[in-house]
């Protein structure tokens, strides 16, 4: 039984916030061990430890071990040691790779429906965009993802992408035109960038730095906080903050290795991811700003825009790939 002093020094912490009463009440922590036998598993993504994605995923990967008793070690592969986030998806749904980092737009090429939040300009800000996953639309994609086998842990956001180039800035979508401009595998991107005029360069993240050095894309479109941790500032001078893309990330697991879990490593597991989404929160648009200052400071030109003309241009992706989500848009734009 907790003695009166230490209920005092816990109920104290908690006041505090030196602890969450999540963390003060933790009945695993209580526990004078965890049932179960060791359980190793490999979880990939495609940035660097530092990006605010890969600080959220390595404390998921602590919390696990600790409240496992350390009988769950995950092994944690950064900077696309475990492959592209395309890769990463095919070695997931394979079983030959356990959790990953996905961006939407990459699992839009297995769940076509994904896309929907790779339409432009489809948010009005961050608290929409998690509105949005975290409630019926979020919960209808994730049942398609578990009929291929991938199970969604947790949801984080990753800002606003704009675009950055290397020969000159983006005004007008009229400066877009016959630029190559790199992007993902999304169907819906694709068609963005096509729309606004540029040609459309799919190429892995890892392979972009290359990319941009020699020419093989006259620029990308991304958050600062990718273009900082990339070093891409060194090969692109150019910043202009258009915020046409607003996606989610989404930390997902092979549903055949979850469900081969016990009972309780399971509840673990989603517990534990839950409370990441919760602490990464606005982690990523944070640190993202931040770094916008270092770009500007280290010498790449940043820009403001007109969105309007951008918007006015990417009209035509709707009339073209709307139909393709049924309500899902419907449902994302009455969210209040």
């Amino acid at each position: 039984m907790m003695n009166k002093l230490a209920f005092i020094a816990l109920s104290a912490a908690v006041g505090l916030g030196f602890l969450s009463p999540a963390q003060a009440e933790d009945k695993w922590d209580s526990q004078p061990w965890i049932d179960g036998a060791p359980v190793t598993m490999k979880l990939g993504y495609n940035t660097v430890r530092q990006y605010p994605h890969a600080r959220a995923i390595e404390r998921f990967v602590n919390r696990v071990a600790e409240r496992t008793g350390e009988n769950v070690q995950i092994e944690t592969f950064p900077s696309e040691q475990a492959g592209n986030e395309r890769a990463m998806l095919d070695s997931l749904m394979l079983g030959n790779l356990d959790i990953a980092k996905i961006s939407t737009g990459v699992i839009s090429t297995v769940v076509p429906e994904f896309g929907v939040f790779d339409l432009p300009y489809v948010f009005r800000d961050q608290d929409h965009m998690m509105k949005a996953v975290n409630g019926p639309v979020g919960q209808s994609l994730a049942t398609k993802l578990e009929e291929t086998g991938v199970k969604v842990l947790f949801w984080m956001e990753q800002g606003t992408r704009s675009f950055y180039t290397v020969k000159k800035p983006i005004v007008t979508p009229d400066d877009l035109k016959g630029l190559k401009i790199r992007t993902t595998n999304s169907a819906v991107m694709v068609d963005t960038m096509t729309a606004l005029g540029a040609t459309a360069t799919p190429m892995g993240f890892g392979d972009l730095y290359l990319g941009l050095k020699t020419g093989a894309v006259d620029g990308a479109e991304n958050a600062p906080d990718a273009i900082w941790y990339a070093k891409q500032n060194e090969v692109s001078k150019y910043l202009s903050l258009t915020n046409h893309f607003r996606t989610p990330v989404a930390v997902v697991m092979n549903k055949a290795k979850f469900d081969s879990l016990s009972p309780e490593y399971q509840e673990i597991i989603m517990q534990t991811a839950k409370e990441t989404q919760e602490w990464s929160g606005t982690l990523y648009s944070r640190v993202s700003d931040a770094l916008l200052e270092k770009l500007k400071t280290n010498g790449m030109t940043v820009s403001a825009v007109d969105e309007a003309p951008f918007r006015k241009a990417v009209e035509s992706v709707y009339t073209k790939d709307a139909g393709d989500f049924g309500t899902l848009l419907d449902e994302i734009r009455a969210i209040k």
